[in-house]
């Protein structure tokens, strides 16, 4: 699944930087009750706002990631 942000809110800390980037997530099946869960970030610039960006999505995508780890978890108790 490939996305990218068409149009960030208007108070958006980095409207620049984060129409340059798009995002891969790969789920690849590793037996009936396991999967593994890839998450990728490109189009990052070497500019100061790309790399706050960076640090703000590292945040927020582990935060979703772990949500979505312990959901899934429960699901299969």
């Amino acid at each position: 699944l490939a996305t990218r942000v068409s149009r960030p809110p208007a108070d958006f800390p980095f409207p620049r930087a984060v129409a340059g980037i798009w995002t891969v997530l790969t789920i690849e099946p590793l037996g009936p009750k396991a999967s593994r869960v890839r998450h990728v970030c490109l189009g990052f610039g070497a500019d100061e706002e790309s790399h706050r960006l960076r640090t703000f999505f590292e945040a927020g995508n582990a935060a979703t990631l772990a949500a979505l780890k312990e959901l899934f978890a429960s699901k299969a108790r």
